[in-house]
């Protein structure tokens, strides 16, 4: 406890310097918004950003638990200050948070919380109703809407929507703290050979997609003055804004929570082949459908993505000998990342988007961090302009 107690207070002044870093780029992208707009959004960014980056901290995690097992009920008080943050800045923007279905808001950020304490999960063994709650957390959030948009700053370049942030943060709460589910990894830390992991995977793929463009002629090497300062002044903006506004997002629910448990569930089984065949029963036939409904010509690419890929996490396990079934669940998480792509329209598309989510979830694994993760997702989607795809 006293060694906790001990770190406690610099995990939060180190949330609060990548909190001012990242709002230092904030009003340096934002420069020409109203004195009124930025009065109105910047308190919300600070608070907003400070708790992303504290929430799931090891540290301060462990802190809070130990409030929280002494009287359980507590549990909802963070769910509802995170409901206040939200409500009030659609308030004073002038509008109503309880408009349509967005009045249900409310149930949706206590429903995990409230759910995890009715059953009382403790770390292990992971089963299968904690998987559904995720996609009963997920699914909604790609759906739900204020009626207007929850930008932040509310009109300006921002690189996320207060929403979006809202639902990480509620969920990283409900499964760290609540569920106590290990290892979800949702917290900024830099370490060496981490940043070297994310790095080289991404060069990797970089240089796969490369080669692949390069007999595919989807190569787009001209048109890019990559050495000027307006050129990375707009690539640094759309990266931040893609780490936060995406990848993390995609990340925690893809990575941190969907591969993390599915992984423990396989492992603690002690039966991967078995999940391994219904996994790839599963997608030949979902990567066949998709293909079949959305480019007929194209049908077989990620039918053979999912065949490559299912391969590899079979003749990876097979060699490992302690713990299997960590690349089945990559094998499946990196698929239905893939798939779930298909709204691009392009089966090209949908088919390297299963690489990379070979890639983020490779990541992930040997970095147990959803921002390392994150770091590859967004730097593959701020290379897209390399490719014509």
């Amino acid at each position: 406890m006293k060694e906790t107690s001990a770190s406690y207070p610099k995990a939060l002044l180190r949330s609060a310097a990548l909190t001012l870093l990242l709002f230092g780029l904030f009003l340096l992208t934002n420069w020409k918004l109203s004195v009124k707009e930025l009065m109105l959004s910047s308190p919300y960014f600070l608070v907003i950003y400070f708790m992303l980056f504290t929430v799931g901290k090891p540290n301060v995690v462990t802190y809070w638990k130990e409030s929280l097992q002494e009287k359980p009920e507590k549990a909802v008080i963070f769910p509802l200050i995170l409901i206040g943050v939200l409500y009030t800045y659609l308030m004073v923007h002038g509008h109503t948070p309880f408009k349509g279905s967005a009045g249900l808001f409310i149930f949706y950020l206590l429903f995990p919380v409230l759910g995890f304490l009715a059953f009382q999960k403790t770390a292990l063994p992971v089963t299968w109703f904690d998987i559904v709650f995720v996609l009963l957390i997920v699914i909604p959030a790609t759906s739900m809407s204020f009626g207007v948009g929850t930008s932040l700053p509310f009109n300006g370049s921002g690189f996320s929507n207060a929403m979006r942030l809202v639902i990480m943060i509620s969920t990283v709460y409900s499964f760290n703290y609540i569920r106590n589910l290990p290892d979800v990894g949702f917290y900024p830390s830099f370490r060496w050979q981490s940043l070297f992991t994310a790095l080289w995977v991404w060069l990797a793929f970089v240089g796969l997609v490369a080669l692949l463009g390069y007999f595919g002629n989807f190569l787009n090497l001209d048109g890019h003055d990559l050495l000027s300062t307006e050129f990375a002044y707009e690539w640094v903006k759309d990266f931040v804004r893609i780490f936060v506004g995406t990848a993390l997002f995609e990340e925690l629910f893809l990575r941190g929570l969907l591969q993390n448990m599915l992984s423990k569930k396989i492992t603690q089984s002690g039966k991967w082949p078995m999940y391994w065949k219904w996994g790839f029963a599963l997608f030949i036939v979902l990567s066949f459908v998709t293909g079949y409904f959305v480019q007929l010509k194209m049908a077989w690419f990620p039918v053979l993505i999912t065949v490559l890929v299912f391969i590899a996490a079979y003749l990876i396990e097979k060699q490992q000998a302690g713990i299997q079934g960590l690349y089945t669940s990559l094998a499946i998480t990196s698929i239905f990342f893939g798939l779930v792509h298909f709204h691009s329209g392009s089966l090209l598309f949908v088919g390297l988007a299963s690489i990379a989510g070979w890639a983020y979830g490779y990541t992930y694994m040997k970095t147990n961090s959803v921002f390392y993760a994150a770091l590859v997702h967004a730097l593959v989607n701020s290379s897209e302009f390399l490719f014509h795809i």
